[in-house]
């Protein structure tokens, strides 16, 4: 089944959609060098700057943040299945201009040379950074998440939570592009903004990565940057995309989420699914009790091959597991655990499911 996506952030989320792999999504929009902080101010008007700009994509990126068309896309989004975010583009400054409005003081802004027109003489950059960068980014934040809780689009957030590389994956012959105290800072606000993230979402919302795959590839199409990444990592962000693609479709809508893990005794219900690539397994378990769905406990999980145990994930917070597959398999199931605070314990037990889109390409 198709799904449609919607990226709102920059080329670390839009490339992972290049690989074979991920014909099964739909590219239904793009906002891209738009900081969230511009959203807490009115829109803004300049065509003639627009006008500028020679590439129509890069033209249109600077029209969605100068309009803040973003908030009012209720069309758009409401037909999203999944709506990655990522936070890249928050690198650039902000421009205050006399009137009032916000605009986001990217490299395609600056193509249209908005700058230097007598019409924003005296405008002030607000740094990356500073208090009250982040006091705006916090308020633009919340409208936009507001917005999407209005039309009911919370549960189809991804985020995408990416840290700038600090170093080639491979021996490269050129010097890293950027300074290592400019990638901490940038890493530092990253950190601060994944953090503020998640008092609207969900952990289960956000991938998560290694370092080793956070690091540059010197090859890349888009030439050496520290978050122009390796390929792995474009793979494990695909796979990790469908997996939470595919178990948000599998659970029951519109549902609120329970703050607190409940005791076994209480009647709550212990489900598990599972899914694989040709490399790894990916488990998934939750919580149910009188309609709404529990994302905190203490979870443990058994890959059982053949029918016999092969490889434990011991008790954790999280309720995600990763296995790789085995050599040799003719059954893979996966049984979760669930443990309160009393000790006591349930399990719930799956077939591993093959991806759909390998589906059709194994003998």
């Amino acid at each position: 089944m198709i799904k449609n996506l919607l990226i709102y952030g920059s080329c670390v989320s839009r490339d992972i959609f290049n690989l074979e792999e991920s014909r099964d999504f739909k590219l239904t929009d793009y906002y891209a060098r738009s900081s969230m902080a511009s959203l807490s101010s009115e829109a803004y008007e300049n065509d003639h700057a627009l006008s500028h700009i020679p590439s129509a994509f890069r033209r249109r990126m600077v029209a969605c943040d100068f309009s803040k068309e973003i908030l009012s896309a209720k069309d758009k989004f409401s037909t999203a299945d999944v709506i990655l975010i990522d936070l890249i583009d928050e690198r650039f400054d902000l421009i205050s201009l006399p009137s009032g409005q916000l605009l986001t003081n990217s490299n395609e802004l600056a193509e249209s040379a908005l700058l230097k027109d007598d019409s924003v003489l005296g405008y002030t950059t607000i740094k990356q950074g500073t208090p009250e960068r982040r006091e705006l980014w916090l308020q633009g934040m919340r409208k936009f998440f507001e917005f999407l809780k209005e039309i009911d689009k919370l549960d189809q957030v991804i985020i995408n939570k990416v840290f700038w590389s600090s170093k080639f994956e491979n021996e490269a012959d050129i010097p890293f592009p950027v300074a290592q105290p400019f990638i901490e800072k940038a890493n530092q606000e990253l950190s601060w903004m994944y953090e503020a993230l998640r008092s609207v979402l969900r952990e289960d919302q956000f991938l998560d990565f290694s370092p080793s795959l956070l690091t540059a590839d010197e090859q890349h199409r888009w030439g050496p940057s520290p978050f122009h990444y390796c390929k792995n990592y474009y793979r494990e962000a695909l796979a990790q995309i469908i997996i939470k693609a595919m178990i948000s479709s599998e659970t029951t809508e519109h549902t609120p989420v329970a703050p607190h893990s409940p005791l076994v005794s209480s009647g709550v219900k212990l489900n598990v699914a599972a899914y694989r690539t040709n490399e790894e397994i990916f488990a998934h378990c939750t919580l149910a009790k009188n309609g709404s769905i529990h994302d905190s406990g203490c979870f443990a999980f058994y890959l059982v091959v053949n029918g016999a145990r092969h490889e434990v994930r011991w008790y954790d917070t999280s309720p995600n597991a990763r296995f790789e597959v085995p050599d040799q398999s003719s059954s893979l199931e996966i049984v979760a655990f669930y443990k309160d605070i009393l000790e006591d314990q349930m399990s719930a037990r799956c077939t591993v499911k093959l991806i759909d889109s390998l589906q059709n390409r194994n003998p």
